[in-house]
C-alpha cells in the first residue's frame, strides 16, 4: 500500500544507513520533530545515546505506529503494539552525513555547502546543503545542524517535498535500553516490495 511506502520512506529519511557510528557532540536525547509530507502533519521523536551510535524514531502516521531502530546496518521498523518488525530494503536506505567530522573527503563527497547560522528550537545552527543518495538517486537537502544534531531539514524529492523542524530538544537525558533493540521473540521480515505501489 502507498501508505505503507510513505512510512518506509520516513523510516529512511529519519535513520539514515549509517546510525551506527558517533555522530553527535551530545551524548543522549530526544528530539521531537514535525514533518510535513505531501500535506500530512507527522509527529515524530527520535531518541539517541552514546552519542548517535544509538538512535530510534517513533512516529505515528495515520494511526500507524512504529519505532525505528537501526539493526546490523540496515533500517528496521517495529510495531510495539503487534510485536512484528520489518527490515527496509538496502536500495531504501538514506547515507548519514557525520556534520562532527566534516572532514575534506566528506565535504567533497556529499557537496556540503555552508550557509550560514539560524536558530531553531532556541539552539544555534550551522545551515548546509548537502547531496545524498536515497533509493539509489541523488537529493539535494538543506540542513540545520546543532551539535552535530540535524535539527531542520528540507528536500524535494518523487515522493513529494519533504520538510521536518525541531520543537523541542532534551540533551543529556537518561534513555532505556530497549528502545534501541527488537523486542524479545520477534522475528525480522523482509519488506515485501509490493507493497511500495499501489493505492492507498
Amino acid at each position: 500500500m502507498k501508505r505503507f511506502a510513505i512510512i518506509a520512506i520516513l523510516a529512511a529519511f529519519c535513520m539514515g544507513a549509517q546510525a551506527q557510528e558517533k555522530l553527535y557532540s551530545v551524548k543522549s536525547g530526544i528530539v521531537t520533530m514535525e514533518m510535513d509530507m505531501m500535506g500530512q502533519s507527522i509527529v515524530q521523536e527520535i531518541y539517541f545515546d552514546d552519542y548517535g551510535a544509538k538512535k530510534a524514531t517513533v512516529m505515528n502516521f495515520g494511526g500507524q505506529k512504529s519505532r525505528n531502530i537501526v539493526v546490523d546496518g540496515a533500517t528496521v521498523m517495529v510495531n510495539d503494539d503487534e510485536k512484528t518488525a520489518t527490515k527496509m530494503p538496502m536500495m531504501g536506505q538514506q547515507e548519514t552525513v557525520n556534520f562532527s567530522n566534516l572532514d575534506e573527503k566528506t565535504i567533497k563527497k556529499y557537496k556540503v555547502k555552508e550557509l550560514g547560522k539560524e536558530t531553531v528550537a532556541g539552539k544555534d545552527c550551522t545551515k548546509y546543503e548537502v547531496t545524498v543518495f536515497m533509493m539509489g538517486q541523488p537529493q539535494k537537502q538543506t540542513v540545520w545542524v546543532y551539535k552535530g544534531i540535524t535539527l531542520k531539514s528540507a528536500s524535494s524529492s518523487d515522493f513529494g517535498d519533504m520538510v521536518q523542524t525541531a520543537t523541542k530538544i532534551q540533551e543529556n537525558v537518561e534513555i532505556p535500553a530497549s528502545m534501541f533493540v527488537l523486542p524479545a521473540g520477534v522475528k525480522v521480515q523482509e519488506m515485501d516490495m509490493g507493497m511500495m505501489g499501489g493505492g492507498w
